[in-house]
């Protein structure tokens, strides 16, 4: 008994170990694709309340509570996001393990030859399972944390529904695991859809590993009463989901350049199911974006070859079931698992997906593991777990080496260019990511070769536009905005996009006319109407603006950028209590707010409430210390509140972050001045004049500096330099005493 747990607790580090060095290279790969519509930057300032992230996928809150509580916790820093993705990966590694021991425990099992293995087979199930390569694009992609949640509720519900099985002996036990995997199960399906297969699954293990004589219907049987159960839950949570468009060709615009109807989604799935096998066995060339043929007919050579093999494949799934059960359940496992995303329906443009096989994968594993111990004798078998551990270890290889394109937009991007150098999408999404990286001319080269693989396809020319008005060809970046508009005229952004070109061009009038028409394209886009707002602010024209920030305000509260750049028009009409009020709101939403600390601050010396400022710039500080602004506003309090000294150690710390702050050397002179310091408070109003030569309160300041000194002649120069700049108070003064002729 010793040795067994020892032996377990051995492969359970080995499995750990083997999936955390694996993926030890991914805690700071990037996001990517798809993770831009949970983490883009446009999505985070618009609102970060669960609710927000909820619209983003209304049918799969459990997975977007783990990723909100990732942003909660971690902001927009990778790592946290990578290591809740790896620990649900270790998680269904070892439920992998469970399963295969609890299966190997069951009534039609417990008995074969195969069994005395049963440690050592889960063990290499779940070994093979955690280290895989294919799996990388359901672990290190991090949006697809959907699919590996999921998998996990799965497999810990047909655990539990096993284990109650085996606990029949105990009534209450087994019913409480029973709802344990009812109860799973609800997770799994507000988490992924997939899960939609989990009571067909616990029916065909009920039949392959319960049933020990011949297969008779009863409804008092718990494998039904769990299974309809589940499947009722099911159907209720997806009253309303499922769309009749689920039943239309999808649309181009993901990939290919061309519509692609159920019946060739359907013919393309089964040579692209071969694939996923091929890939299990042998996961070399994998890639994000494959340029998948579609098939257009199921009498072509390559669709009735491809259906035939799979045929073969499930056929001796059924020959092998009575004396190789735990290989067929396999092959059964995967074909079923599989059937939600790979068969008529047409789940996106992408006919495959990597991350799809997450699942199935099991099934597969369950069918080597199986066959290495059914086919291989105690003779051989050492030799067999050899080669699978040696398997092991190349796919630990494998998957960190996979990792490293998953680093950056550019490195997978480039990778999938290489792989597929013809297709539109990858030539555009590389393209996005020389952009990203400010290679704005490259990545029109880039954008280009997309638009001749796709014409038609209205974001490539948009991207386009973006990268020119990147190069500040801003005529160049409406032409291809006016391209994509006309391929695609309901789309807000191109507008959009187009609006900030003008502006750029200074041309504000037809800027708002155009962020006019994407507003009504869209009434609640709000990045529109605050652009639209600081158009009209930056012209002087306050009032506008604050008319055009009330109504972000009206169409989404919750939003802090309303708030912040009313505050701002506000603050410019002179408005200070109306601007206070809004960033008081900016800061009820967004606690860790900076840059609304540091204009409160700014506003409350402006109002002489000095402690105030001190205490909403403290703040600044602490969020942000790197911005000088926020030292800066404190100086200024401190130095009204005359403590010189704090008010030097502010100034000082905001032109050590920006030396070319003129206005912080001036005020950290005057603060020096007023301990009577004068050589030092000389020395900052001279370098504020070198950064800005017609500063005419540095050149008073420095003018009575010097008299106070008895450098009569140097003040009077400074004073008559003042002057010239239309400040002539100091030369007054210092006539009016003789000082100066």
């Amino acid at each position: 008994m010793m040795a067994h747990k020892t032996y377990n607790l051995l492969f359970a580090l080995i499995i750990f170990l083997a999936g955390v060095f694996a993926y030890s290279n991914s805690f700071d790969c990037s996001f990517h694709f798809d993770d831009a519509k949970l983490f883009g930057s446009s999505f985070v300032q618009a609102g970060d309340t669960f609710a927000d992230w909820m619209r983003l996928f209304p049918n799969r809150p459990v997975g977007v509570v783990t990723f909100y509580l990732n942003y909660y916790f971690h902001g927009l820093d990778v790592w946290g996001y990578h290591l809740v993705n790896l620990v649900i990966h270790l998680i269904n590694a070892f439920l992998v393990w469970w399963l295969v021991w609890l299966t190997l425990s069951t009534p039609a099992m417990r008995e074969t030859e195969i069994s005395r293995h049963k440690t050592v087979a889960a063990f290499l199930a779940g070994l093979l399972f955690v280290t895989h390569p294919l799996a990388t694009q359901s672990v290190t992609y991090i949006i697809q944390r959907f699919a590996s949640l999921a998998t996990l509720f799965y497999l810990l519900s047909l655990a539990l529904f096993v284990l109650g099985k085996l606990r029949q002996g105990n009534r209450k036990v087994s019913w409480l695991l029973f709802g344990g995997a009812v109860l799973s199960a609800l997770l799994g399906m507000r988490t992924k859809e997939m899960v939609f297969t989990l009571p067909f699954t616990i029916i065909l293990y009920d039949f392959c590993f319960f049933k020990t004589s011949p297969w008779r219907w009863k409804w008092r049987d718990e494998s039904l009463l769990v299974a309809f159960a589940i499947l009722i839950v099911f159907l209720f949570w997806s009253l309303g989901i499922v769309s009749l468009k689920s039943f239309h060709p999808v649309e181009p615009g993901q990939g290919y350049a061309y519509p692609i109807s159920m019946k060739e989604y359907f013919f393309t799935q089964f040579s692209v199911i071969l694939t996923y096998i091929r890939l299990l066995i042998f996961p070399v060339g994998q890639n994000l974006d494959y340029d998948y043929p579609i098939a257009a007919a199921f009498f072509q050579m390559k669709t009735l070859l491809s259906f035939s093999a799979l045929l073969l494949l499930f056929a001796a799934g059924v020959l092998l079931f009575k004396k190789y059960r735990l290989i067929a359940f396999g092959i059964f496992w995967f074909f079923l698992t599989l059937s939600v995303e790979s068969s008529i329906l047409p789940i996106s443009q992408n006919v495959i997906f990597e991350h799809r096989t997450y699942l199935p994968s099991v099934g597969f594993f369950i069918a080597l593991t199986g066959a290495v111990f059914y086919f291989f004798k105690d003779r051989y078998l050492k030799a067999a777990i050899v080669v699978l551990l040696i398997v092991a270890s190349i796919n630990v290889a494998l998957t960190y080496e996979r990792n490293k394109v998953w680093k950056s937009e550019y490195t997978l991007w480039a990778d999938c260019l290489q792989k597929s150098p013809n297709k539109e999408r990858s030539n555009e999404n590389f393209g996005f990511a020389l952009y990203n990286l400010g290679k704005f001319q490259e990545a029109i080269y880039y954008y280009n070769r997309a638009i001749r693989i796709s014409p038609n396809y209205a974001g490539a020319y948009n991207n386009r536009g973006t990268a020119y008005a990147g190069l500040g060809k801003y005529e160049a970046a409406i032409e291809s905005y006016d391209l994509a508009i006309r391929l695609k005229p309901d789309d807000p952004i191109y507008y959009f996009n187009k609006a900030m070109a003008y502006r750029d061009l200074g041309r504000h009038e037809t800027a708002v006319e155009i962020l006019d028409q994407a507003i009504q394209k869209k009434p609640d886009y709000i990045e529109a109407y605050n652009n639209k707002g600081a158009i009209y602010a930056a012209g002087g024209q306050y009032e506008t603006a604050i008319a055009v920030y009330n109504e972000v305000v009206r169409l989404s509260p919750n939003n802090d950028t309303g708030y912040y750049n009313r505050a701002i028009a506000y603050a410019g009409l002179g408005e200070y209590q109306k601007a206070i009020a809004d960033y008081a709101q900016v800061l009820r939403l967004r606690p860790d707010s900076a840059d609304a600390y540091v204009n409160l601050g700014h506003l409350q010396v402006k109002l002489g409430r000095f402690q105030e400022a001190i205490e909403s710039c403290s703040q600044a500080v602490r969020l942000k210390p790197r911005d000088p602004n926020g030292y800066y506003n404190r100086g200024e309090a401190y130095l009204k509140l005359g403590r010189y000294s704090q008010a030097i150690e502010d100034f000082t710390a905001a032109v050590r972050l920006q030396p070319g702050d003129y206005e912080a050397y001036y005020h950290r002179g005057a603060a020096y001045g007023k301990e009577n310091r004068t050589q030092l408070e000389i020395a900052d109003y001279s370098q504020a004049l070198r950064l800005k030569p017609d500063y005419a309160p540095a050149l008073n300041s420095r003018a009575a500096a010097h008299f106070r000194q008895d450098e009569m002649l140097s003040g009077c120069r400074d004073a008559r330099a003042a002057c010239k700049l239309g400040a002539c108070q100091t030369l007054e003064w210092a006539k009016a005493r003789g000082f100066c002729r």
